[in-house]
């Protein structure tokens, strides 16, 4: 057997002390009170991943710039892990605005094409933080590893 149950409204005295307070501010009925928020448009956004050094006894974070793609991101951080040695290396997966994705897929496109570059070299890490000019004016080609094919010129034959 189902039995109703009703339900009353019971106001709390909680509730009652909180309405019976007063406003402190009157606010003219053309103003809106609740905030504007932008555009759902304007506030959508992309992801991408960012590779972090860590120097934690200096209090400092080397971030280098971001791609959108995780593979080259762990490779980048893979490639770096044997050059800062013992500082950690992480990867941040952060969000950008939708504005700045045009500017952002340019800077992607060249650090996915260095990261790419740099993966024959005999200490690709080195060879990354050296293009980016880690260690002053980036000046040719790095040592290349012996198992890797040569894709860089012959500079003996390029220079008269």
């Amino acid at each position: 057997m189902a039995h109703a149950i009703r339900s009353k409204q019971v106001r709390s005295p909680v509730t009652e002390r909180i309405q019976s307070k007063p406003r402190l501010v009157s606010v003219p009925k053309s103003v809106s009170i609740t905030p504007t928020l932008p555009p759902f448009d304007e506030r959508a956004g992309f992801t991408y991943y960012e590779v972090q050094v860590v120097y934690e006894d200096a209090g400092l974070k080397q971030t280098y710039p971001g791609v959108l793609d995780e593979c080259l991101a762990l490779e980048l951080k893979a490639m770096l892990e044997p050059e800062v040695a013992p500082y950690p290396v992480r990867i941040s997966w952060v969000a950008g605005w939708a504005k700045g994705f045009e500017s952002f897929l340019r800077m992607n496109d060249r650090v996915t094409d260095m990261i790419q570059s740099v993966r024959s070299a005999e200490r690709s890490g080195h060879e990354f933080l050296a293009r980016l000019g880690q260690f002053g004016p980036y000046e040719g080609y790095a040592p290349q590893n012996s198992q890797a094919e040569s894709v860089a010129p012959n500079l003996s034959e390029v220079r008269p």
